[in-house]
């Protein structure tokens, strides 16, 4: 009998591209684009504290953890007609990976070895050079402002159109009607998963999502201008804008500088307007008589420098309102991560982004050096807090909170690096809402 071994390349493409009229694997693969991701995470954490509201969010366990994330994600993206190409995604994530508890204290021990790959995204894709167009359909990463466009980043199911006829310029037009919500990572990704408002069911995704774009990059007088307007609209939840505006140069042959402001606002209206308090305060269903939410605003500032390995930068958020919930991003921090530092303070009570009830201020600094373009020892430091009022809650979040983070990186090679992080926060609250958390994350991290 003839064995014939198959990589996992021709064997994954051949199961993509079988159909009635059959075709040779070399046919089959010689258009096929194949790129991916392949991640290892290492998650340790303890939070030590008199009562545990200021880190009552899925980051942060109670009881200690200590868990595996394993992720895998390959790409075909195959040239199936004149102008057309079919882009297709499959991801392996497997769940309630624990080494010896699973965060609530409770002792435990599991190896999922039964989540199967699965679809993530599976899009068709026109090109027109003439036009300088592209028009995408189907199940798609939405790659706005507002969601994380990361591995783990929003997933809709819709039309998106790009343009780049404008010199410097790429235009974008959006509407998406159905999104991944409920598996789009564990890292306080929507409002309704934050499980801190037992009450409030409002869904934002329960609607279309419709958007616009300009995207822009040029050089003036010496400085590279990189400004985005984004403007959305999320049917009966709110009216999305934005504005982020990058200026960067060079002095001298090695200094490199960048000066980073980012606005983020939204006029809510329809359901998510009518939101009120219950007696417990916590926000529900309703017209009531006073609205529950608020218009959201947040503002970021951030100047960065790069200078023979050394890297250095200083910079500030403000957002939310103290008696009402705001939402500022749709999906875990947005694409403005590179705006924030630290790794666990945006996810406590109060500041969270997706939707909390706090007004937040936070100042920080994050420094670097790398050592022969390939390990890097950086640190960041970032202080601020979370006031609230006006609402008769069994406790108020809040309080002065502080976190400072421990970073090693070493690239190992173009497509593998290897990180760990030390993050150590405390939050002083209000009403004695005070402890400390201790996190650790080691990675493995394979591009191609």
């Amino acid at each position: 009998m003839k064995i014939t071994r198959l990589s996992l390349v021709a064997t994954l493409t051949a199961g993509v591209f079988s159909s009635v009229s059959a075709i040779s694997l070399e046919e089959a693969i010689k258009d096929v684009d194949l790129s991916g991701v392949l991640r290892y995470r290492y998650n340790s954490g303890a939070v030590d504290s008199v009562k545990t509201h200021g880190f009552n969010d899925s980051r942060s366990n109670v009881g200690g953890r200590q868990d595996h994330g394993w992720l895998a994600q390959i790409n075909f993206n195959a040239a199936i007609a004149d102008n057309f190409k079919a882009f297709i995604q499959l991801a392996y994530e497997p769940e309630d990976d624990y080494g010896f508890t699973d965060g609530s204290g409770t002792k435990v021990s599991n190896s999922n070895t039964t989540t199967p790959f699965t679809v993530r995204q599976f899009y068709l894709t026109y090109e027109s050079e003439e036009a300088q167009a592209s028009v995408l359909f189907g199940k798609q990463a939405v790659n706005s402002i507002w969601s994380d466009n990361g591995e783990e980043g929003l997933i809709g199911t819709g039309v998106k159109i790009l343009n780049q006829s404008v010199e410097g310029w790429t235009f974008a037009a959006y509407a998406f009607d159905g999104f991944n919500v409920g598996d789009t990572g564990d890292e306080g990704d929507v409002i309704l998963s934050s499980g801190v408002y037992d009450d409030f069911s409002f869904n934002p995704y329960s609607n279309n999502l419709y958007g616009v774009a300009a995207i822009g990059s040029w050089e003036l007088w010496g400085f590279e201008i990189s400004p985005q307007l984004w403007l959305a609209y999320l049917n009966d939840t709110a009216f999305f804008y934005a504005l982020d505006i990058a200026y960067a140069t060079t002095f001298g042959e090695s200094l490199d500088y960048v000066l980073e402001f980012a606005y983020l606002g939204n006029a809510i209206q329809g359901d998510l307007e009518e939101m009120s308090f219950n007696a417990n305060g916590n926000p529900m269903g309703g017209v009531g008589s006073a609205s529950a939410v608020d218009d959201g605003n947040f503002f970021a500032l951030q100047g960065a420098i790069e200078y023979n390995g050394f890297d250095a930068s200083l910079g500030g958020v403000f957002y939310g309102n103290k008696g009402k919930l705001t939402i500022n991003t749709l999906e875990d921090n947005g694409n403005i991560v590179h705006l924030l530092a630290g790794e666990e303070i945006f996810y406590t009570d109060g500041s969270n982004l997706t939707g909390d009830i706090g007004q937040n201020i936070f100042g920080y600094v994050t420094a670097g050096y790398t050592f022969q373009e390939t390990f890097r020892v950086g640190v960041d430091f970032i202080y601020g807090g979370t006031k609230t009022k006006g609402y008769a809650r069994t406790y108020t979040p809040g309080g002065e909170k502080m976190e400072a983070v421990a970073r090693l990186e070493y690239q190992y090679s173009p497509k593998l690096n290897f990180s760990a992080f030390y993050s150590y926060m405390s939050v002083d609250g209000n009403n004695d809402l005070e402890g400390e958390k201790n996190t650790v994350r080691l990675e493995a991290l394979y591009q191609f």
